[in-house]
């Protein structure tokens, strides 16, 4: 296949070895969505990226393993009146080994708290050593906390374009509970109405109350016109902008904002599974409320502009 590519040109041969997610008698390419941006070297291609221990499937609003979703990164603030601690209220997601994409309204805090750290490797914010199982233990590393040195918020945020980045105050060292998700290109289609996405996050949960530990949900995409129609008293939705969910009970609340809308490639080919984020958890009428769906920000539509601030580490 690339010798055939070769004969086109060499920069097509160029975009299908950057393009490689795996092998059967001869290398296989991914395209669309899975194709990685071209442009720059700061996100890590795909030998890094999207990928978690093990084989798991999301069935439901439920905990996750301890090992899933290693991009989940917990936002910690502070009270700005006596810089003590305001707990954790957003979450975000690894693209780099510097560099957390989150939502916008999630660093343009209120007076009263502002945003002071990253945490990562995180599954139960409740214990200092994570561990699961019975008689043979599976414990996580310790979580690894670091400030921020660099807040940028998309420069035209209001309603719309609730996007932002964080930028380290120094490199992460990847384990196998820390990795980034992989980011899709700038010219991915929106995707189709009903299919399934994913969710994570130790948001609200169905009692009013903050999840200790991490919970997965899938949800379905919901139709631009008719998410228009049910969220049009809080701006509706345009290009920049998907909708998700409208089930009962499952939802994406509070405490989530800033975490990733992800989808999962590769399960039917000779390859690991890579985990792609589609989008950024924004904005919503109610949690979990049959017909209401979330909106979220789309991650394909701001590629450029997330490439245009990143900086060398």
């Amino acid at each position: 296949m690339l010798d055939a590519i070769k004969t086109k040109s060499p920069e097509a041969a160029n975009f299908a070895r950057q393009s490689q997610c795996g092998h059967e008698e001869e290398p296989l390419v991914c395209c669309g969505s899975e194709a990685y941006p071209l442009r720059t070297n700061l996100l890590p291609n795909r030998t890094v990226c999207g990928e978690q221990k093990g084989d798991i499937r999301i069935k439901g609003g439920e905990k996750t393993e301890i090992f899933e979703h290693p991009w989940m990164t917990l936002l910690g603030y502070v009270y700005t009146k006596d810089g003590s601690d305001a707990g954790f209220k957003c979450g975000g997601s690894v693209i780099n080994n510097r560099y957390v994409l989150t939502a916008a309204h999630c660093v343009l805090t209120s007076s009263k708290i502002s945003l002071n750290k990253v945490r990562l490797g995180e599954w139960r914010i409740s214990t200092a050593e994570d561990c699961e199982g019975g008689l043979f233990l599976n414990c996580a590393y310790p979580v690894v906390d670091l400030k921020i040195e660099d807040k940028i918020v998309h420069p035209e945020f209001g309603r719309k374009n609730d996007i932002a980045l964080l930028r380290l105050e120094k490199n992460i060292e990847y384990t196998i509970y820390i990795q980034p998700i992989c980011l899709p290109v700038a010219e991915s289609p929106d995707p189709m109405a009903k299919s399934k996405m994913y969710v994570a996050g130790w948001g609200v949960t169905e009692n009013g109350t903050s999840s200790d530990v991490k919970l997965k949900l899938k949800v379905p995409i919901f139709e631009r016109n008719s998410c228009n129609e049910k969220l049009r008293s809080i701006g509706g939705v345009d290009l920049s902008e998907v909708c998700a969910g409208g089930e009962a009970g499952k939802d994406t609340c509070q405490g989530d904002s800033g975490g990733p809308l992800m989808r999962e490639f590769g399960e039917n080919l000779n390859a690991k599974p890579k985990w792609f984020q589609e989008g950024v958890v924004s904005r919503g009428l109610s949690c979990g409320t049959r017909g209401i769906p979330g909106i979220y920000t789309r991650v394909p539509y701001y590629m450029d502009w997330i490439i245009e601030n990143l900086k060398s580490f």
